[in-house]
C-alpha cells in the first residue's frame, strides 16, 4: 500500500481526524488521553457499522486487531491494503516475529504503545500524542527533525564540537570529511547514542546526526539525555541518502515531487522504511555511472569533494551549519 490516507472517526460527542502515510505509525501518551477510546470506536464500528452511531470516513479499510493473541499471525495475514490498529495490550507487537511478518505486508499499522518498539524501523516523524480540543481529537507530532537543546549561557561558550553519527558507513565518511570544526565519531549503532552522549566531554558541544526514518525507538531516550546535558544539537533527517537527493547533485525524473510527497511513491510491501526506499532510489539512479555510483560501505569522492559536498551541507539547518562548517 502507498499514499496518504485521511481518516475521520466521529460520534455525537467525539471526533478524531488524522492522516496515515507510512507503514508504521505509533501513538503514545499517558492513560486517559484518548488512545484507547479511538481503538474502541473503530472496533465498535467494525462490528455494528452505522448502527453503532459512529461515522467512519476512510478510503481504505480500518481494522482493529482483536481476538486470540495466540493466532495473531493468522489473523494479520488475512488482511491486505488495510490500516490495522493494535493496542499495547498485545505484547506480540514487540517481537521479532511481528517485525518479520509486517515487513512484506501491504498494510499500514497504527500501534498504540508507550514503550519503544526496538525491532521496528519507524520514523520519529510518525510518533504522535493525541491532543484534545473540545470534541475534537487529533494526533500531534511529538518529535521533530531538528532540535537545539542548550541554554543561552552555554551557546555563547567557546566549546569544541563533537559530531556523533550512527555507523561507520557513508554518513560517517561524509561528515568526518565535511566537519571543519571539531571531531566526528561513529557510535556504531543507534542503541549506543545514549551512553556516548552521557559520557561525552563536558567541554564539548555535542551534535547527534541519525536517520530519522528508523530512529523512532531511540528518540525518547536520546532527547531526554540531551536535554539533561543542555549543550546538544539533534538532527534527524530521513536518511543520509535523503540528504544527497535533496541536495540536487543527482538528477532523477520527478525527484522534487518524490521528495515532497514520498508516500505517493513508496510501496510498503517493498520498503520496510523510507530510508530503504531513498537508498534504493539513489543506488538505482547512479548504478551505471562509475564516478557517482552510490555505495553505503564506501562513499565515492564525488560526494565529499568540492561543490557537491557544499550542496549536501547546504541542506542542513542553518544553525547546524554554523557549528560544524
Amino acid at each position: 500500500m502507498k499514499n496518504k490516507h485521511h481518516i475521520v472517526v466521529e460520534t455525537q460527542r467525539l471526533k478524531y481526524e488524522f492522516d496515515i502515510k507510512r507503514n508504521i505509525t505509533v501513538i503514545q501518551g499517558d492513560s486517559a488521553t484518548g488512545k484507547t477510546t479511538l481503538v474502541e470506536l473503530l472496533g465498535t464500528y467494525s462490528r455494528f457499522g452505522k448502527e453503532s452511531g459512529i461515522s467512519l470516513q476512510s478510503d481504505v479499510p480500518c481494522v482493529v486487531f482483536g481476538g486470540d493473541a495466540g493466532i495473531w499471525k493468522t489473523i494479520l495475514e488475512a488482511y491486505q491494503d488495510s490500516i490495522i490498529f493494535i493496542d499495547e495490550d498485545y505484547s506480540f507487537i514487540y517481537s521479532k516475529d511481528f517485525a518479520e511478518l509486517i515487513q512484506k505486508s501491504s498494510n499500514y499499522y497504527v500501534l498504540i504503545t508507550r514503550q519503544p518498539l526496538y525491532n521496528l524501523p519507524y520514523s520519529i516523524q510518525e510518533i504522535y500524542g493525541i491532543r484534545t480540543t473540545g470534541k475534537y481529537h487529533y494526533p500531534e507530532k511529538i518529535y521533530h527533525e531538528f532540535y537545539q537543546i542548550y541554554d543561552n549561557l552555554k551557546i555563547t561558550a567557546n566549546k569544541d564540537v563533537l559530531v556523533m553519527v550512527e555507523d561507520s558507513k557513508s554518513g560517517y565518511q561524509f561528515f568526518s570529511k565535511a566537519c571543519k570544526q571539531g571531531e566526528c565519531v561513529s557510535v556504531e549503532g543507534n542503541s549506543q547514542f545514549v551512553g556516548r552522549i552521557e559520557n561525552a566531554d563536558e567541554k564539548k558541544k555535542v551534535v547527534v546526526i541519525a536517520d530519522g526514518a528508523a530512529f523512532g525507538a531511540y528518540v525518547a531516550k536520546v532527547t531526554a539525555i540531551a536535554k539533561g546535558r543542555k549543550d546538544v544539537m539533534l538532527y534527524f533527517p530521513e536518511s543520509f541518502e535523503w540528504l544527497i537527493l535533496k541536495s540536487g547533485i543527482i538528477r532523477i525524473k520527478d525527484l522534487d515531487a518524490i521528495l515532497a510527497e514520498p508516500e505517493k511513491y513508496i510501496e510498503s510491501r517493498e520498503f520496510f522504511s523510507w530510508e530503504r526506499y531513498f537508498t534504493d532510489l539513489l543506488m538505482t539512479a547512479t548504478a551505471d555511472d562509475s564516478i557517482k555510483k552510490y555505495d553505503k560501505s564506501q562513499l565515492k569522492p564525488f560526494y565529499i569533494e568540492g561543490k557537491n559536498k557544499d550542496a549536501i551541507i547546504a541542506v542542513l539547518p542553518e544553525e547546524l551549519r554554523k557549528i560544524i562548517w
